[in-house]
C-alpha cells in the first residue's frame, strides 16, 4: 500500500485511541505498566519473532501482544484463557480457523470512503456460536487467548486493523483473502491501542 495513502487515512479518519489495553490489563486484572514489543511483533516487520526469526512469507499485517512489563518492573506474558476485549463497540460476524487457533472479524460503524473499520483478533479460543452477529460494546470479552497446539509458536494475540471495502462479501473473509486484495487496507494497531 502506498504510504501517501496510509497518511491520508490516518488524517481524515479522526479516529479515536481506543482504551484497548487498560481494558485488556483491567479484565485480566493484570499489573499492567506496559507492553514489551520486539521487532517481529510490530507491523509491517518482515521478520519473524519466534524460532530462527528468519523472514515472513509477507509482511506482517497487526501486531502481536504477548509479552508486558507489570508496574512492579517484571517481565511476563499472556498465556491461554487471557481474556480478549474488542478495541470499538462492533458485531462479531465472523470466526475461521488459524494456524494456532482461531482468528475473529469485528465490524464497526467507522466508515472511510466505501470501507469499512474491521478489527481482527487471530489465535483466540473459538467462541460460542452464539457470539456470532453479536453486538458487542467497547471492552466487552470476545474470546480467550487460545493454546497453541503442536506449536512452538508461544500464546499471544493477533491484532490487525483494516479498511475493507464494501464491495468484499463478508462470507469470504480469510487470510488469504486479507493477504491478497487491494481491496483491504491495513492500518497499524500500535496508533489504536
Amino acid at each position: 500500500m502506498n504510504s501517501l495513502v496510509t497518511i491520508y487515512i490516518y488524517l481524515n479518519m479522526k479516529l479515536e485511541k481506543t482504551r484497548f489495553t487498560e481494558d485488556f490489563a483491567n479484565i485480566n486484572n493484570l499489573r499492567f505498566k506496559r507492553w514489551i514489543l520486539e521487532p517481529g511483533m510490530l507491523f509491517r516487520s518482515g521478520s519473524k519473532w519466534w524460532g530462527d526469526k528468519g523472514p515472513r512469507d509477507k509482511q506482517h499485517n497487526g501486531l502481536d501482544l504477548m509479552l508486558y512489563e507489570t508496574d512492579e518492573r517484571s517481565q511476563k506474558a499472556i498465556n491461554p484463557d487471557t481474556k480478549v476485549p474488542i478495541m470499538y463497540e462492533g458485531t462479531l460476524i465472523k470466526c475461521i480457523r488459524d494456524f494456532l487457533g482461531y482468528t475473529l472479524f469485528a465490524a464497526h460503524e467507522i466508515y472511510e470512503g466505501d470501507s469499512q473499520l474491521f478489527t481482527i483478533y487471530g489465535h483466540v479460543q473459538k467462541p460460542v456460536d452464539t457470539v456470532i452477529g453479536k453486538f458487542f460494546n467497547r471492552g466487552e470479552v470476545i474470546s480467550t487467548i487460545s493454546e497453541p497446539a503442536n506449536s512452538k509458536i508461544p500464546p499471544h494475540l493477533h491484532i490487525s486493523v483494516a479498511l475493507i471495502s464494501k464491495a468484499i462479501p463478508l462470507e469470504t473473509l480469510s487470510w488469504k483473502l486479507l493477504d491478497n486484495s487491494k481491496d483491504i487496507i491495513f492500518l497499524d494497531p500500535m496508533r489504536f491501542i
